[in-house]
């Protein structure tokens, strides 16, 4: 493994990015647009590079909250037209910028929030403008959008979800989590099949392999990462094994050119990292995994997102709220190669 470049590519937001490249290698990354973990308003905005990563530039936001709300959840990914899409939930009860800690934000702000319904956004002009649509999917859980939008075979589409308790977030505590995914048939405008991948999980990434779907989950109570494998189109899912340690959550995936997985992930121990494992072209045989990004041992961080560019690099995003160089919240960048 070779670091090539380092960047902060946005500054004082918490974000947890995601970055997808579309045919042309422009990259486009979304993320929440505040220095916290949604505990005010704000949004998921959208920055587009068309330098392979160097720098990234504000084009648009794919749904404007409410007041007192914010939008901050969410899957992004593009459609078999090329459309970029972005599904975006969020919560009820937020102050406009007074950042409540510990439990004082739990009894003001947390548990007196409720989820809103997750909503479709749609660009046709790289992510500058957006038309909106609420997720036709019902459930009396909360439904939370996360990780990838990928395409299926005939004009399909899918993403992952994952359900929590009911929509009142005072029974996250008590409620169980179920990841599950969602398939849209006509390259996103609806979204009405879901099947389950399995109880206990929440935040995961998934991918289609050709001959099978693999799907990289985070366990909800000893945290650490989980893959499963469908070969019917997601309808079932199979676990397969572990594959992080406690508190290495959660996960990105990406098919290399030469069609092995590359999974990168958080690693929140005693000195924090963005670690990744290798596996081979079935997602059966991983390598040992490998530090990637030393961040620290008092930080906030994670969500790392990885996507290859046609010359073999790897750009990987990740958040942090500080690390040795920058001592405030931001999105890094990591250009390296295997």
């Amino acid at each position: 493994m070779i670091i090539n470049k380092r960047f902060i590519a946005i500054d004082n937001v918490c974000a947890w990015p995601q970055i997808r490249k579309n045919r042309d290698e422009a990259i486009f990354m979304t993320g929440f647009n505040k220095p916290c973990h949604g505990k005010i308003e704000g949004d998921v905005d959208c920055w587009v590079s068309y330098d392979k990563g160097e720098f990234f530039t504000y084009t648009g936001t794919p749904v404007l909250h409410n007041p007192a709300t914010n939008r901050m959840n969410h899957c992004s990914g593009f459609a078999h037209n090329g459309d970029f899409l972005v599904i975006v939930s969020g919560y009820t009860n937020r102050p406009k910028d007074k950042i409540y800690e510990g439990d004082e934000y739990y009894t003001k702000i947390f548990s007196k929030s409720k989820t809103l319904v997750p909503v479709i956004a749609r660009s046709t002009d790289e992510g500058k403008t957006f038309s909106n649509s609420p997720l036709q999917f019902e459930s009396n859980a909360s439904i939370i959008p996360y990780g990838e939008i990928i395409k299926l075979d005939n004009n399909a589409l899918m993403c992952s979800v994952y359900l929590v308790g009911t929509k009142e977030t005072i029974s996250f505590v008590k409620g169980d989590r179920q990841a599950g995914v969602l398939i849209s048939y006509d390259d996103g405008l609806t979204w009405d099949d879901y099947y389950i991948i399995d109880e206990g999980l929440n935040e995961t990434s998934i991918a289609n392999l050709g001959e099978k779907l693999i799907a990289v989950s985070r366990t909800a109570n000893n945290q650490h990462l989980v893959l499963y494998s469908s070969i019917n189109n997601g309808k079932t899912w199979q676990y397969q094994q572990d594959i992080s340690l406690l508190n290495q959550i959660p996960a990105s995936i990406t098919i290399l050119k030469d069609k092995r997985v590359l999974i990168t992930y958080g690693c929140r121990n005693n000195i924090k990292s963005i670690s990744y494992r290798i596996g081979d072209q079935y997602a059966k045989n991983f390598e040992e995994p490998t530090v990637l990004q030393i961040i620290g041992t008092d930080s906030d961080m994670g969500y790392p997102s990885t996507i290859q560019l046609n010359d073999d690099t790897l750009v990987t995003a990740y958040y942090t709220s500080k690390d040795v160089n920058h001592d405030r919240y931001h999105v890094g960048i990591i250009k390296w190669s295997l």
